[in-house]
């Protein structure tokens, strides 16, 4: 057999290692698969504006105890760009979302966000429903290492397509609860 082998391999070495090759590619992807943090361990953050550190999604999910949290951001006064991201990746993929009180006055509260309640701060309503939770100065301050905050008023909301806004878990509210805490 080993004889064999080696009289085999000046000339096939290539199918040994494309064997080799792709079995690691299997093995990496059956790992990163099987490790990979459920929609229920993760949590996608919408923020109207630019961040400076990424590192507070690392922050964040240790606070509010999920695997990951990813954020997406896009900047307000981009016109189109903004309001098809907006519309596209914040109101339909995320959990939870951070903008401006002109962008949330637009939005239909109604249809997109799941109502809140119980968590302390200043709220945003819409008729008669608490929607959101502004962001007070004094937390817009200590975010500012993170977040560049542009307008004066930031409202944080929790999407109601998310399964992390109640219907599976609450990690939506646990987030909102830490970045208005």
């Amino acid at each position: 057999m080993k004889k064999r082998f080696l009289d085999s391999l000046p000339s096939d070495w290539i199918k040994y290692l494309v064997v080799i090759v792709l079995s690691v590619f299997l093995w990496l992807w059956v790992f990163g698969l099987y490790h990979a943090p459920k929609e229920t361990e993760k949590l996608e953050v919408f923020y109207a504006g630019v961040v400076n550190d990424y590192e507070v999604e690392d922050i964040a999910a240790e606070a509010v105890g999920v695997k990951l949290v990813s954020i997406s951001s896009a900047y307000p006064r981009t016109g189109n760009a903004f309001d098809e991201k907006y519309s596209l990746v914040a109101l339909t993929a995320s959990d939870v979302v951070i903008v401006p009180k002109e962008i949330a006055d637009e939005t239909d509260c109604e249809r997109a966000f799941e109502p809140i309640v119980g968590i302390e701060g200043e709220a945003y309503n819409r008729n008669g429903v608490q929607y959101g939770v502004y962001l007070s100065s004094e937390r817009k301050q200590a975010l500012s290492a993170y977040f560049t905050f542009e307008y004066d008023e930031y409202i944080v909301f929790a999407v109601a397509a998310s399964m992390n806004s109640g219907q599976v878990t609450n990690h939506s509210f646990t987030l909102i609860e830490w970045l208005v805490g």
